[in-house]
């Protein structure tokens, strides 16, 4: 089959319903997605002033000054998107945290680094993202261009990709990184999946915290991992993409035809020479194959005074469960 060698006719849409770019070639084709995540875009910041520090954001400050900045370099960072880059991908899937202490200068930074990406991008926020209740328009406000129609969940649309974003990122108390995706977001979440797979879309669902149990410790977890769950169970998905826990791991929630994998993926600008927590990127190649998908993941990692590294091409083959045509009821 053959492989879509530029950008050209990727059309990116917001309503769930948006059949524009159907029947167009890149349909017919493969498409590459970038997925990376937690950039923590390294930057030596100015101190926050007096106003924004008095709050969580203290200690977040604290927390770089005397060991994030070591820990999240630029350099490697730029190692990471050149990379990206030279791979020519269609789209970039990036599952948040693109700041430290989410400050309006921060999120200024963030929005001029978006600007520079070397392919289209869709975002979602992370905890770090929404350290604190923020004003909207001068913080994760203006990465507005790099996501779909809101409210969360949104719906961008690749060729026969639908990038479904969800929000998992809220302020918490002090010492605490917890996620929740909350009973609203998982009606709405049921319903963008049901009308997505009704249209035969591949469908690949972006949030920040690890929806699988287990994956992080009390304060770092998502606290409702059940309301995620449940919309999988019930209308599946062919992907889900996370990151949050810096570390690269392959897991599954179970799909109403089978297991739906789960990717997480490392810091995206990680000093380490572990592999599975060193700076990474998955490459996913998606192509349309017997009515459903065939999902081909590599990961790229690039862990510290050694040659970039390259895992083997794991294969997912998705194929479309039945879908029931009753009205959805609200997850409770």
């Amino acid at each position: 089959m053959e492989r879509i060698a530029t950008r050209a006719g990727i059309t990116l849409s917001g309503p769930v319903t948006d059949r524009s770019d159907a029947g167009k070639d890149t349909s017919l084709n493969t498409i590459t997605i970038a997925h990376l995540s937690d950039p923590h875009l390294p930057t030596e910041m100015s101190p926050p002033r007096l106003r924004e520090e008095l709050n969580k954001r203290l200690f977040s400050h604290l927390s770089w000054k005397r060991h994030r900045r070591f820990q999240h370099r630029p350099e490697i960072l730029a190692r990471v998107m050149a990379d990206i880059d030279s791979a020519h991908v269609n789209i970039i899937a990036l599952t948040g945290d693109l700041t430290n202490m989410g400050l309006p200068g921060e999120c200024r930074h963030a929005l001029r680094w978006l600007e520079q990406l070397p392919a289209p991008c869709t975002v979602i926020p992370g905890n770090h993202d929404t350290l604190v209740h923020d004003n909207w328009h001068q913080t994760i406000g203006l990465w507005q261009p790099w996501m779909g129609a809101l409210p969360f969940p949104f719906v961008r649309r690749v060729g026969p990709v639908a990038l479904i974003g969800v929000s998992s990122a809220v302020p918490t108390p002090w010492f605490r990184a917890t996620g929740r995706m909350g009973a609203r977001q998982a009606a709405r979440l049921t319903e963008i999946l049901h009308e997505t797979g009704r249209q035969g879309l591949c469908r690949i669902v972006m949030i920040h915290h690890a929806p699988v149990q287990g994956f992080a410790i009390a304060r770092k977890a998502l606290k409702d991992p059940h309301h995620f769950a449940r919309c999988i169970a019930r209308e599946g998905a062919e992907m889900v993409l996370h990151g949050h826990i810096h570390t690269s791991t392959l897991s599954s929630l179970p799909g109403p035809g089978g297991s739906v994998p789960v990717i997480g993926v490392s810091s995206a600008s990680a000093r380490s020479r572990d592999p599975l927590r060193a700076a990474a990127w998955n490459r996913i190649a998606v192509t349309p194959c017997d009515g459903g998908y065939m999902l081909g993941v590599t990961r790229r990692f690039f862990p510290t005074g050694c040659a970039v590294g390259t895992t083997q091409e794991t294969i997912f083959c998705m194929s479309p469960p039945p879908y029931r045509f009753s009205d959805i009821s609200t997850p409770r």
